[in-house]
């Protein structure tokens, strides 16, 4: 059967390539070698599959805002605005087979999760890939990906409790998949950062820095309290903190290992490892 490797979860924040130079020598260092970190230790658990949670940014669908969607598609070829975030395009493969299963099995669990055979992903996805998974000579993305997409914008949001429930539900089913993979789960995005707002550049640290002890110590209850009011009060992008609760989910509830905190490039960044 399958089985779950490895969690992980990075920032998404396009300013990291796109505007490199607004943060100094020693801030972009640092980004870039916490990213080293995370590629080091997904290569080391050796996936057959990188599941990816993240965001959409109002890119995939205008007028129909999914809450939770599953890409089920054989390949895709991006982002669409490379040249403007400074990263190659990247031939990315899926697993459909993986996908069509969790999609299927989640509703029939009462998740009603969307789903896509137009794959269309932002730097959101496409960013951490570049950093975790990227052959940047060949162009292509080194392991089939599985894209589960939330609504992290757009009122209303899924509850954070309801993110964890899918979370949990995913690791069940992978784990009762009649197929010998290793599975990685990657959760991108936030923390704390107001993109377009009047509080853009505005970095909550307290709210950050709340939000990675309780990841630290497994404390799930205290997050899952949160409300998308008080999230959100934070900022307009804070609710990303969404993508990291479904891996939580995936998870099961372990603590994280917090490999580093770097308020910059107008986001509270961070990165986290849980091991299995």
């Amino acid at each position: 059967m399958a089985r779950v490797v490895l969690g992980l979860a990075a920032t998404h924040a396009p300013g990291i390539t796109a505007r490199a130079e607004e943060e100094p020598p020693e801030v972009r260092q640092r980004v870039y070698r916490n990213y080293e970190v995370l590629r080091g230790v997904l290569e080391e658990a050796r996936p057959d599959v990188l599941m990816t949670v993240a965001n959409d940014h109002v890119t995939y669908m205008f007028e129909i805002i999914p809450q939770f969607l599953i890409v089920v598609a054989d390949e895709y070829e991006g982002p669409p605005d490379y040249e403007w975030l400074r990263i190659p395009k990247y031939k990315v493969k899926f697993r459909r087979d993986l996908a069509e299963y969790l999609l299927a099995n989640l509703v029939e669990r009462g998740f009603d999760v969307a789903f896509s055979e137009k794959p269309l992903l932002d730097h959101a996805t496409m960013n951490p890939l570049h950093f975790l998974a990227g052959d940047r000579e060949g162009g292509v993305v080194k392991y089939p990906v599985v894209s589960i997409l939330t609504n992290a914008f757009v009122k209303p949001v899924p509850p954070l409790r309801r993110g964890f429930q899918l979370g949990l539900a995913v690791r069940e089913l992978v784990e009762a998949y009649p197929g010998d993979l290793r599975v990685a789960v990657l959760a991108t995005g936030g923390l704390s950062h107001d993109p377009g707002g009047p509080r853009w550049g505005y970095v909550d640290e307290e709210f950050d820095k709340k939000f990675l002890a309780a990841l630290g110590s497994g404390d799930v209850e205290s997050v899952l309290r949160l409300t998308p009011e008080q999230v959100f009060a934070t900022g307009g992008g804070s609710y990303e903190i969404l993508n990291w609760v479904v891996a939580w989910g995936v998870m099961k509830g372990k603590p994280a290992e917090v490999v580093d905190y770097v308020p910059g490039y107008n986001i509270g960044s961070a990165w986290a490892i849980w091991r299995p």
